[in-house]
């Protein structure tokens, strides 16, 4: 094992270098340059770390647990545990487990020495049936070559029919998937496609993805103008979609026109978070009129979409002049989405949650109560209190991307969850879900988070977390979701708790009592993208305006679900790795749980045998282990395989792997990635 390993990581460190360019907030490139090897990858083996150097790495472990007992700063156990550092090492020398070295001066983790994942890379001339698909991680021996097969077609994403038959005046155009998969696909780490009812036998390639939406074509048919570039072809002519001069005005029609079948549903606002010196991009514009029609106009208007727009400048003020408001929110969209927008700022929430607020816990970034980083809910649990007509609220971010179709994932997603029972549910809600350690099934998962929990002597959540008197009243809310419980809460993060994590923010809370041993029960998920019902929101806003609480806004939300016993769930969506992680050494880094004996000697344990010490969390000082992920804040490669997958040239060959290589543009499963801060 020792001699596989050396072999696996001998010679130089093939690393992903965060460039001023290509930092976690934009793209990032391989260091090499070309085609992708596409071989077989062996998963590093977590027994194969030498016993001298595992006796080392355990001294190196004790060392760490020893500055935590001795009360040190959070400073230095950071850097005694999620920095620790071992001697630069040779460029023929594996980093050791949970360990960094100096890079030339950038610190490079272990986990960047796992085998790159290439998979992703594949193209459309690779498609084979899903019968005959193997995924990266588990093909042998040579470069898989795939036996003949039949050949694999075009769907058409009507079979996505219109939401129970309710029409608009503009119906949502076809885009096209591939019925199939490129052989080789990578798999994800965390989540599961099947899990949540999205199609897995399909994939998506930008051309039939967004041609319909006005990809090309003239500026007066709506066409965006956005320059081809590498494999182009279409297979069949695509015609794009007429667009309409206002898409409000095509909205509020579909309201009026199904008027009678929405006032027995429950309709949903989709806000999309946004300010007003927001830069549209052909590509923004074209990512905006797929959710329009795949969500709004494809559900008849059950789905409304509506900007929430944050005016920096807290000198206007828009709340005392109705012609200084209109004058505002015109130049803070392009024309076609004008009337969808609602503006705020910062000097409007003081009106709406007045000063004085008690002082926080812990005031981690330094900022005023007000500032968006700390009240991003402020403006959003304002706007339901203001819009009756939704029961449910989407809070979308700007840099999220959507490889599929919106309408199928939001659908999927929102399905899953109401079906979702209460027993164990903040517990499993509080893990990412790893196919790969329970045998593709999250039946398995869901009975081993029973089983762990009977195990620690703990009961699990249920039911309200304060006594009564400290609760407001909750509001009232229509429920159709057909004998399920109203989801208050749906995150695509995990629902952890923060109260014993080196998380930065875990205790900036504002209005409770700030003695540390009545801090109020919290839960988080950071990346704030997720649904609330109507309900949650108002007690979010009655809780600020009355109590004067509040809380980080990854934290708010959550905990005040947590609080009032109300259903919150963490929906697994598929988190792709561009490395091949050992699934039970990503639990023990990503879910932090208990280390092997093998890790343990390798030194992992930095409290009570777990790697982010008992009660820690990756959500932290060691999220830098996302950086390879293709959803959280720091994600990197996110943006970088978004780029690939539009036909972006990044310095490395990328089109002429789609052209000369004969592997055509890349063809991605559903996916949702962010951040992507550039589209270009």
């Amino acid at each position: 094992m020792l001699e596989q390993l050396q072999q696996q990581l001998s010679g130089k460190l093939e690393l992903l270098p965060f460039t001023s360019k290509n930092t976690a907030n934009a793209r990032y490139s391989p260091l090499s340059s070309g085609s992708p090897q596409l071989g077989h990858r062996r998963q590093i083996s977590l027994s194969s770390i030498s016993t001298r150097k595992a006796a080392w790495l355990a001294a190196a472990g004790l060392f760490a647990l020893a500055i935590l007992l001795l009360g040190t700063t959070t400073s230095l156990v950071e850097d005694a545990i999620s920095r620790e550092k071992t001697p630069a090492a040779n460029d023929d020398k594996p980093i050791p487990l949970g360990k960094s070295v100096d890079g030339g001066g950038r610190e490079v983790f272990w986990w960047e020495q796992f085998p790159r994942l290439d998979g992703y890379y594949k193209g459309r001339h690779e498609l084979v049936p899903p019968s005959d698909y193997v995924p990266e991680q588990r093909q042998a021996g040579e470069p898989f070559l795939p036996r003949p097969s039949t050949p694999v077609g075009i769907m058409r994403s009507d079979t996505l029919p219109q939401k129970d038959h309710l029409q608009c005046a503009i119906a949502p155009p076809t885009i096209r998937a591939h019925h199939g998969l490129p052989q080789g696909m990578s798999s994800p780490l965390f989540g599961s496609l099947q899990e949540m009812g999205i199609d897995t036998t399909i994939c998506y390639d930008r051309m039939n993805r967004f041609q319909p939406y006005g990809m090309t074509g003239l500026p007066e048919e709506g066409g965006l103008g956005i320059a081809l570039r590498g494999d182009s072809l279409l297979e069949e002519e695509m015609f794009p979609q007429r667009i309409p001069k206002r898409w409000n005005d095509v909205q509020e029609e579909c309201v009026r026109r199904n008027a009678d079948a929405l006032a027995l549903r429950p309709r949903t606002a989709f806000i999309l978070r946004t300010w007003t010196t927001f830069d549209y991009t052909p590509y923004r514009i074209l990512m905006l009129r797929a959710m329009i029609n795949e969500l709004s106009l494809r559900s008849g208007g059950q789905i409304y979409l509506h900007f929430l727009i944050h005016v920096q400048d807290d000198s206007l003020p828009i709340w005392a002049s109705e012609e200084l408001y209109n004058e505002t929110l015109q130049n803070s969209l392009p024309p076609e989405f004008e009337g969808m927008g609602t503006l705020w700022s910062v000097a409007q929430m003081k009106l709406i949650y007045p000063p004085p607020f008690p002082k926080s816990i812990v005031n981690f970034s330094g900022g005023d109560v007000y500032e968006a980083y700390r009240s991003l809910h402020f403006p959003l649990q304002c706007f339901a209190s203001q819009h009756p007509e939704f029961e449910y609220f989407w809070q979308w971010e700007m840099d999220i991307r959507v490889t599929g179709h919106y309408g199928e994932l939001l659908d999927r997603i929102t399905t899953w969850a109401d079906k979702q029972d209460r027993d164990h549910l903040w517990e499993r809600s509080a893990k990412y879900f790893i196919p790969a350690l329970h045998d593709n099934s999250y039946q398995a998962f869901k009975q081993s988070i029973v089983e762990e929990t009977a195990a620690s002597g703990r009961l699990p959540v249920s039911g309200p977390r304060l006594p009564a008197d400290q609760l407001l009243p909750i509001p009232a809310q229509s429920s159709t979701n057909f004998g399920h419980d109203i989801t208050d809460l749906i995150t695509f993060s995990p629902l952890f708790d923060p109260n014993n994590t080196r998380w930065a923010f875990y205790d900036d809370i504002t209005g409770y009592n700030t003695a540390q041993s009545t801090r109020p029960p919290t839960r988080a998920a950071l990346i704030t993208a997720s649904r609330m019902s109507r309900r949650l929101l108002l007690l979010m806003h009655e809780e600020t305006y009355r109590n004067k609480h509040t809380m980080f806004p990854e934290m708010y939300p959550a905990s005040i679900a947590l609080q009032y016993g109300l259903k919150a769930v963490y929906a697994p969506i598929t988190t792709y790795m561009d490395r091949d992680w050992p699934a039970q050494h990503a639990d023990e880094i990503f879910n932090n749980a208990k280390v092997s004996p093998e890790s343990k000697a390798a030194g992992m344990d930095h409290g009570n045998g777990h790697f982010h010490g008992e009660g820690g969390s990756v959500f932290g000082p060691g999220e830098h282990v996302f950086r390879g992920s293709s959803w959280y804040s720091n994600a990197g490669f996110a943006g970088y395989l978004w780029s690939r997958w539009l036909g972006n040239e990044n310095g490395n060959g990328e089109i002429d792997w789609e052209l000369n290589e004969g592997n055509g543009r890349m063809c991605l499963p559903m996916m949702i990635l962010h951040p992507v801060k550039s589209d270009t």
